[in-house]
């Protein structure tokens, strides 16, 4: 990891491409490439090895109205990769001694409903807190996604609703759990959640292309969103992802945020340690999902990172802790090229079968 780290103080963007053997470049580069139309919406994708991009390339269009081609540096919305962010800020904090992981959210945030006493904030990190996710309400994508909200407007419509479970005891994806998230970030550390990020994460590792990803000021580079047709992306209003989904950013700063993390930049090693292993439910059941990470295994080796799809993006950030290998794939289409995480399965194997 000490290599990891030394590597990070060079941009990935103006790296130059690694002696790789050129048969590997060539069948990333397939296995990409067969799944991408040229003239429908595309990806941008990077494949770095110990800090060393592989593969950096983009396929298919950021804006088919206009014949714009995707580039490796354009900028897309993250969706729900935006919880591997916003978990690294909790651990921040865990760190400095202003969170408690095995604290309850009414700790931090007094006002909330006395029956979430017993949810933690390491409940809300791993989804097993049992507090109802809003975004499932029927309805809730056609007509509240689209209507500007608070954090506190997000949050308010469960607050009388009963747990669906205790706490602890099952796992359900919730990005309800958070935006708490981000409320307790901002009450313990006195500043805005995305103004948090931007001076403890983002401005620190020299992710110029990372920011929320508002609709109200114009951000450099955004390529437009499709979904099937492809005919226009539906409209959301942003700031209702917050904390669940509301960044953009780049390839190289997604890798470059990976490898940070990974390396104990951001967050001391013990605290990586808890994101990156999966939760074990009472019944001794592995919830393929750790403090803000999903967990899986492939080949052997062990891989973490996060997925986002928001209306019509789709991202994959993920990393095989093992081996040194980060495959990011961002899309901004409703699945043109498959799915993503097969994508990076695929793309990490590869690698692996090099190596």
């Amino acid at each position: 990891m000490k290599r990891l780290g030394l590597l990070l103080c060079f941009p990935l963007s103006v790296m130059a491409a690694p002696n790789e053997p050129a048969g590997l470049v060539q069948s990333l580069d397939s296995i990409i490439a067969a799944r991408f139309k040229p003239e429908l919406p595309g990806v941008a994708a990077l494949v770095v090895k110990d800090g060393r991009p592989i593969l950096r390339k983009a396929y298919g269009m950021a804006n088919v109205e206009l014949g714009v081609p995707v580039r490796p540096e354009h900028v897309f919305r993250i969706g729900s990769t935006t919880k591997l962010f916003t978990a690294a800020a909790v651990m921040l904090l865990v760190d400095e001694g202003k969170l408690a992981l095995d604290a309850p959210v009414t700790r931090y945030l007094p006002d909330a409903p006395r029956h979430w006493d017993k949810v933690t904030i390491e409940h809300l990190l791993a989804h097993t807190s049992g507090i109802p996710n809003l975004s499932m309400d029927s309805g809730y994508w056609r007509t509240t996604a689209r209507l500007d909200h608070t954090l506190e407007e997000l949050v308010a419509p469960v607050r009388g609703r009963a747990l669906e479970y205790a706490p602890g005891t099952r796992f359900t994806y919730n990005n309800t759990g958070y935006n708490l998230l981000a409320m307790v970030i901002e009450k313990v550390s006195g500043r805005a959640y995305f103004d948090f990020l931007d001076q403890r994460i983002i401005k620190p590792l020299g992710l110029a292309h990372t920011r929320e990803g508002t609709d109200k000021q114009l951000i450099p580079g955004l390529v437009t969103g499709y979904r099937s047709g492809p005919a226009p992306a539906w409209l959301l209003a942003s700031n209702n992802l917050h904390a669940a989904g509301g960044l953009v950013s780049t390839v190289d700063d997604l890798a470059a945020f990976m490898l940070a993390l990974q390396a104990g930049r951001l967050v001391p090693p013990e605290g990586v340690r808890r994101m990156n292993a999966s939760v074990v439910l009472p019944n001794g059941e592995a919830t393929g999902y750790g403090l803000g990470s999903w967990v899986r295994m492939v080949n052997g080796k062990h891989l973490v990172g996060h997925g986002g799809y928001i209306f019509n993006f789709y991202s994959q950030l993920e990393m095989d802790v093992d081996s040194g290998i980060i495959a990011v794939t961002l899309h901004n289409g409703d699945r043109f090229g498959g799915d993503n995480e097969v994508l990076s399965k695929q793309l990490i194997s590869e690698v692996q079968a090099w190596y």
